[in-house]
């Protein structure tokens, strides 16, 4: 496999003022791409830290995001530049570019956009057609492939897609690396261990390539996912798409109430895929989670065919005005009950018209919990046509991660009721 260096770039991101998602996705792009990830490195916006990192690239690509903005502490065309030991050159096409932006706003481009224009010489441009920074790639002296984009997320990402990873087929034999990717709640990662281990054992003397997979896990509260990649053996054997796929079945055995999906779509791509082809109705009563498991619906276009909408029942005279919460259940059993969360359910079913609903009742903290019902405390409730059920989680972390928690667990009910219903199955599905 060819070898790739992450180089993210920016004072920010080793502050902590701004979360780093940059490499993560570029991780995710190059394992896509056949490439293997071998460092990944951030730096401040300091011209001899950015040099020294640049210069010091031994993989076949560097990909680096960052510092391409118009300000003193944008950086990385003229470090990538020093390293490359070629000069600084003005590209008239990116200044045209850059004044093309501003007057589509109806204002001229200041002065001190036109620095975005100062590219390395001789580099390969990559305009940016929702920005105003372009990227370039070039060759480095010692023979790595130099790949700069912005720092800004939506244009990193587009950049990457459209111009830079054509170039990289291009320029590279990219191997094709079989993935399969299994997908629970439930189970904690060495619960899971115990179960596949064995199967993928077994497996590896069948073929020199199954001997060469390379299983890992990745944990993500209350997830684990399972990850087999099909990594070149002794003699370059590689494991075919069909020999994973024959774990599909054993995994399926072992791992069974907890395994939910095998690819990438997530587990709201999937309720919601469950519920149309059953031609079903979705609908959220939620309170301690605020409208997070509406949040997660919504985000996947094209749910409105199936997602009614939801009520945010966090005051208790929501929960008895909207969703028919009698008072007396409030009062004999308290908001975070079980009564209170079948109700809430069946409110939603009627009050938003839909086939099935959630709800979700619980204590997040850090405040508000007792003996009886300490932080985390979390109960749900799943209602359709022809029953309504129950189940009380005890949740662990801070207030936004039990929220996180609860909210992922309410679809795993909802897919549990459409399996139990023979509407939904553990399929291949990616988004």
């Amino acid at each position: 496999m060819p070898t790739a260096q992450i180089l993210t770039i920016g004072d920010e991101l080793l502050s902590g003022d701004t979360v780093n998602t940059n490499l993560a996705y570029l991780g995710e792009r190059c394992r896509r791409l056949g490439f293997e990830v071998v460092r990944a490195l951030s730096v401040r916006d300091r011209i001899p830290e950015i040099v020294a990192a640049v210069a010091d690239v031994s993989v076949d690509l560097c990909l680096v995001s960052g510092g391409l903005g118009p300000t003193s502490d944008d950086l990385t065309a003229e470090a990538v530049a020093l390293a490359a030991g070629v000069p600084l050159v003005r590209d008239a096409a990116s200044e045209a570019a850059i004044a093309a932006v501003f007057a589509g706003f109806g204002r001229p481009m200041p002065d001190i956009n036109r620095k975005q224009a100062d590219l390395p010489a001789g580099c390969d441009v990559l305009p940016n057609p929702v920005g105003t920074a372009p990227g370039f790639a070039a060759s480095l002296p010692r023979g790595s492939y130099v790949a700069c984009m912005p720092g800004v997320p939506r244009e990193m990402k587009k950049m990457m897609v459209e111009q830079i990873e054509p170039r990289l087929r291009r320029r590279f034999a990219l191997p094709d690396i079989p993935r399969r990717v299994y997908r629970l709640i439930g189970r904690g990662e060495s619960a899971v261990a115990v179960e596949v281990e064995p199967i993928l054992a077994a497996a590896r003397a069948r073929s020199p390539g199954l001997e060469a997979v390379y299983l890992h896990y990745r944990a993500a509260t209350p997830q684990v996912l399972l990850i087999l990649e099909a990594l070149a053996g002794e003699g370059g054997a590689r494991a075919t798409e069909e020999e994973l796929r024959s774990f599909d079945a054993p995994f399926q055995a072992a791992l069974r109430g907890s395994l939910y999906g095998i690819g990438e779509a997530e587990l709201e791509v999937r309720v919601l895929a469950a519920c149309r082809r059953a031609g079903l109705t979705l609908a959220t009563a939620e309170s301690c989670t605020g409208g997070q498991v509406a949040g997660r619906l919504t985000a996947v276009a094209g749910a409105s065919d199936v997602f009614a909408g939801g009520v945010v029942a966090y005051a208790n005279s929501v929960k008895t005005g909207i969703l028919g919460v009698r008072e007396d259940s409030l009062a004999a059993h308290g908001a975070v009950s079980e009564p209170v969360a079948r109700e809430m359910a069946e409110g939603a079913r009627r009050a938003l018209g839909a086939d099935l609903a959630v709800a979700i009742t619980g204590v997040a903290g850090p405040g508000g919990g007792t003996p009886e019902k300490p932080v985390g405390t979390v109960d749900f409730a799943v209602a359709d046509a022809e029953t309504c059920t129950h189940k009380r989680v005890q949740l662990w972390g801070d207030r936004a991660l039990i929220q996180h928690t609860a909210g992922i667990v309410a679809l795993k009910l909802v897919w549990d009721r459409l399996v139990a219903r023979g509407l939904a199955r553990v399929e291949a599905l990616d988004d």
